[in-house]
């Protein structure tokens, strides 16, 4: 049994079913290396240090389709015979290093798409913003706007495709949640931090080739949208390094948003006001602890620092939240 992931190049020359040869091998490379580090760690809870004839992973792609520029890759579910450190898709990895890695879109991204068209952001601002379920009442708001037949512009299309593409990538990460939580704190920072440079180099052809890249995965007749980007959201990704180590810290949440994890917090130790992600399988267990932090002076943190190659804290990824009056 297999699940197919589909990579779905659109605009630019992708719209003529061509791409630049060096843009496309880069993305192909980056691809490759990607899911067969991913379907190693679920054989095993490690990653290979050399990819050779003797990883077996029986991952197949078949020939490109004409439209966009669509490449599909077969990955085996289940493997007969062999058994598996962590019973989990292919997908389910990639959609949980994406997770900790693309930024979602914020109220400001989105204000600024729906500025682009007046009824829109009127609409925006009189019946959404501020208001609980800001996403998928926007998400409800843009289909509504297609289903009566009224034109959307380029920029309200991928703020569709990208807000789908996050809520339907974080139901699905907590449904597989009681797996994910299994990963030693290692595993997590050492996932991210193989992750984010292969992602970003993925996304080359959003240079010249391509406007959007979509992937979803497609298992029977099922299909899940797992990332929507174009180039802005890829050159936000970090290259970064996970700490190995949690760290407990004091902040004072300044924001959260309840349904995609992110937000900013104030810290004596922090200039400015930093992000923090919580990811969507734990997301789900601690929003209300959070939601109750926005009334709070102090709340203290269980978290890993997102770092740059350099060393210097660039977020916070928060999977634990308790009351100081708690403690």
């Amino acid at each position: 049994m297999a699940e197919e992931i589909q990579f779905i190049f659109e605009g630019g020359l992708a719209a003529q079913h061509r791409m630049d040869f060096y843009e496309f091998a880069r993305f192909q490379y980056s691809a490759s290396r990607l899911l067969v580090k991913l379907d190693n760690f679920r054989r095993t809870g490690r990653f290979p240090k050399r990819i050779t004839s003797e990883n077996e992973h029986r991952i197949t792609v078949r020939p490109f389709r004409e439209g966009s520029f669509g490449l599909d890759i077969f990955a085996p579910v289940v493997m007969e015979g062999l058994r598996l450190a962590y019973e989990v898709p292919i997908s389910t990895l990639f959609s949980y290093v994406v997770e900790r890695v693309f930024k979602p879109a914020g109220d400001d991204t989105v204000r600024e798409s729906l500025a682009t068209q007046r009824r829109l952001i009127d609409a925006y601002e009189a019946n959404i913003e501020g208001r609980d379920e800001t996403v998928s009442r926007t998400l409800d708001m843009l289909r509504e706007e297609i289903a009566n037949g009224r034109e959307i512009n380029s920029q309200n299309r991928d703020l569709l495709e990208r807000l789908n593409a996050e809520t339907e990538r974080r139901a699905y990460l907590e449904g597989q949640r009681d797996v994910l939580r299994r990963f030693t704190a290692d595993q997590d920072a050492e996932l991210v931090t193989m992750a984010a440079p292969l992602l970003k180099e993925m996304n080359v052809p959003l240079r010249e080739s391509a406007k959007t890249v979509s992937v979803r995965r497609r298992e029977g007749r099922g299909t899940t949208q797992l990332l929507y980007a174009n180039r802005q959201m890829a050159d936000e990704v970090d290259v970064a390094i996970v700490d190995r180590n949690l760290s407990t810290i004091d902040i004072n949440v300044i924001q959260y948003n309840k349904e995609n994890g992110w937000g900013k917090f104030r810290n004596e130790e922090w200039d400015g006001l930093p992000s923090f992600n919580i990811p969507a399988e734990i997301n789900v267990e601690i929003r209300e602890e959070m939601i109750s932090s926005l009334n709070e002076d102090l709340v203290e943190v269980d978290c890993y620092f997102v770092r740059s190659p350099a060393r210097v804290p660039l977020r916070i990824i928060i999977v634990g939240v308790r009351s100081i009056d708690e403690i």
